[in-house]
């Protein structure tokens, strides 16, 4: 009985194989630097409109309490109103925080991370 001989890969199977592995390799890398650079961009501008954010409310804050306490006479009332009116929110935002706003918030994180712009 012959013995059945393998069939050897082509030296231009081989290659192709060898050039399909190594762009492989560079798409993946240079997709991870675009999601790096895209992540890196947004983290950068959402932080610089997060302080900005943060210093218009506490300027907002301060003219509010000072409104307050100048038209009922006490500034320390005008301050203390404020701080009323924050924990409010703060306990509001603690109860509801759960059912609403977490669901939200990771489906706009995981869409801002994963939106291919192009």
């Amino acid at each position: 009985m012959p013995e059945t001989q393998k069939p050897k890969a082509s030296p231009d199977l081989l290659s192709l194989l060898k050039d399909y592995i190594s762009t492989r390799v560079e798409l993946t890398r240079l997709t991870i630097i675009e999601r790096l650079t895209v992540v890196t961009a947004n983290l950068i501008t959402d932080s610089f409109v997060l302080v900005m954010g943060v210093l218009t409310f506490l300027f907002a804050s301060f003219t509010l309490a000072l409104y307050i306490g100048e038209s009922s006479g006490s500034y320390a009332m005008g301050f203390g109103i404020v701080a009323l009116i924050y924990l409010a929110l703060a306990l509001l935002m603690y109860f509801i925080k759960d059912k609403l706003v977490e669901k939200y918030l990771h489906d706009f994180m995981v869409k801002r991370i994963f939106n291919k712009k192009k």
